[in-house]
């Protein structure tokens, strides 16, 4: 089994990654998560959406891939020397939510401590260990929601840098619900409010455009029921 393992949740805007991933890392006592919000372009740099002419801050050319590439592999080493008590220098690394996702303490109270618990116990047991110490691995848990895009560039897509990932999703609606729910996002250079729209004219056109071969491997992604299948 590695030192280190790299995790990717990936999925579409609000289907609950970051919610899973800062669980996932507190089941394990060396983890770190790794943002993909946080390599968000300057506003200036963000393209316009080619039909809905706005600002599609849901392409792949939004982000910074190549300094996410580096930021994993800077987390990696992080826990390949220490214990991942010295996280500093890597970017994009953290136990909070990103300020794009659920603010942290609202993540804190999405799943019960008794339902961790028993996520913990399970783990424990499925790798024969007493203890969160006596797991032989620590763990980079990623989040985004181009991690796994479809006409990624070898080396430049997060998910080259993971070794095992998984697809979150949830119905439409249900996304676009929580989308719309949302308020401000602050930017490198300001303040992001979704237009009018937005989830229906880029969010949810742009998840079903980079992940045609994720969804076509998943009966009923783009429009069924909640469900998350292996990336």
């Amino acid at each position: 089994m590695p030192d280190v393992i790299v995790f990717g949740l990936s999925g579409p805007s609000c289907s609950g990654k970051t919610t899973i991933a800062l669980q996932l890392a507190r089941l394990f006592p060396r983890a770190i998560v790794v943002h993909q919000d946080s390599f968000y372009r300057p506003d200036s740099q963000i393209p316009l959406h080619p039909t809905a002419r706005i600002q599609d801050w849901d392409s792949p050319e939004s982000f910074d891939m190549q300094a996410m590439v580096r930021a994993i592999g800077t987390a990696r080493e992080a826990l390949t020397r220490a214990d991942g008590a010295e996280l500093h220098g890597v970017d994009g690394a953290d136990q909070t939510a990103s300020q794009w996702a659920n603010p942290s303490a609202d993540v804190d109270r999405l799943i019960p401590p008794a339902a961790i618990a028993s996520i913990r116990n399970s783990a424990l047991r499925s790798l024969r260990v007493d203890a969160p110490h006596d797991i032989p691995f620590a763990v980079v848990v990623v989040d985004g929601i181009l991690l796994f895009y479809d006409g990624a560039d070898d080396g430049v897509s997060p998910g080259t840098a993971c070794d095992v990932g998984a697809l979150v999703y949830a119905q439409r609606d249900t996304l676009r619900r929580r989308r719309e729910a949302r308020t401000a996002y602050v930017t490198k250079e300001g303040i992001w409010v979704d237009p009018p729209g937005y989830f229906d004219a880029v969010v949810w056109p742009n998840f079903t455009r980079y992940h045609r071969s994720l969804i076509s491997a998943v009966p009923h992604v783009a429009d069924g029921p909640a469900a998350a299948g292996s990336a």
